[in-house]
């Protein structure tokens, strides 16, 4: 009983009550990041048509997420494997339509990270039209688009406007969230930027 009465016993249970303390204070009362951008960032390193997207079963994109097995098929022959749960959005109404789609894709080797489907030009036309450059990245080899695509580019890109640019970099400056980001299909990288109409 007596070591409860000691100056040392008390002046240990003070020290380690403000380190407790202390500690909540740092960690404890912090909260979950605030999340300033909703747009998530995706790094595309395919893109391409599809001939066809097949199923054995009825198969869609809700939430963010595949529903089903599907096969991605290719117009240069590849075949793609898409799986439950994948990652993705579509606003091709119709993939399993012949050349319907372009597949947009972030991949680890044969499989797919993260895809988005989206309808393919008209007739035969090579040229995707896809949302306004936010910001040019990596020496100017990728570009991040509006809705957080990051998308290779061609070493040359054609400005395609009336009013003359020195650079990609002052024309998406000065046409911010005013243009459209073009990708040649046969090349996939982005070709070229255009004022909007």
């Amino acid at each position: 009983m007596r070591q409860f009465l000691t100056l040392r016993y008390w002046a240990t249970l003070f020290v380690l009550f403000i380190l407790v303390l202390t500690l909540y204070l740092a960690v404890g009362r912090s909260g979950p990041s605030e999340v300033i951008d909703s747009t998530e960032v995706r790094r595309i390193d395919l893109i391409a048509s599809t001939s066809t997207v097949r199923s054995d079963s009825v198969w869609s994109v809700a939430n963010g997420r595949a529903v089903g097995n599907a096969t991605a098929v290719l117009s240069d022959g590849r075949v793609l494997a898409i799986a439950d749960g994948t990652l993705g959005v579509s606003t091709c109404l119709f993939p399993d339509v012949l050349n319907a789609c372009v597949m947009l894709a972030d991949t680890l080797g044969d499989g797919v990270v993260w895809f988005a489907l989206v309808p393919a030009p008209e007739g035969d036309d090579r040229e995707l039209a896809l949302p306004a450059i936010e910001e040019l990245l990596d020496g100017v080899t990728y570009a991040r688009l509006e809705n957080g695509w990051v998308v290779p580019l061609l070493d040359k890109v054609k400005r395609r406007c009336e009013v003359e640019t020195p650079s990609l970099k002052s024309f998406v400056q000065r046409f911010a969230g005013s243009h459209r980001t073009i990708v040649d299909l046969d090349r996939a990288q982005v070709s070229a930027v255009e004022c909007d109409a």
